[in-house]
């Protein structure tokens, strides 16, 4: 192979080997530019925009911040003892409690087998919208999917 291209090379006359010459530079040129080049740059641009993006939306946030947390401190209410809110809470939620036995601050429940998304659900709305905070939670699995038993549950 090699010796065949030499041998191409020597039968092209000197104006055709100078043609072919500039003909290789400017495709070495050209392929640079679209293989190495252009991709990098485009990559520097696309990193570039977005690095910019998120700092407008770091901006933004930063200016909301106090509203923020103006809203979340003002959403937990507290009205009554832990153990008036767990029921009027379990009640609206359709939770049924089973024992309710209160320890210094905190109160031990015992409820009845729920569904897992409506005890998450219950729990938050507890959490940010009673101020109850969740101590610890032994759960199981029921005989049905989807439902859990809450064998003990601590709040304060």
């Amino acid at each position: 192979m090699k010796q065949q291209l030499i041998q191409w090379w020597s039968s092209l006359q000197s104006r055709e080997q100078r043609l072919v010459a500039g003909a290789g530079v400017v495709m070495a040129i050209g392929l640079f530019y679209w293989l190495l080049w252009q991709p990098l740059h485009n990559a520097r641009d696309t990193q570039q925009q977005k690095i910019e993006a998120a700092q407008r939306q770091l901006s933004q946030l930063q200016q909301l911040l106090p509203q923020l947390q103006a809203a979340g401190a003002g959403t937990v209410s507290r009205s009554g003892s832990v153990a008036q809110i767990i029921s009027n809470s379990a009640r609206s939620s359709g939770i049924r409690v089973s024992r309710m036995q209160p320890q210094n601050q905190q109160l031990t429940l015992v409820l009845e087998d729920v569904s897992f998304e409506q005890l998450l659900g219950w729990l938050h709305a507890l959490q940010y919208q009673h101020g109850v905070q969740l101590v610890s939670l032994d759960v199981a699995l029921a005989d049905k999917p989807g439902i859990v038993r809450v064998r003990r549950m601590v709040v304060e």
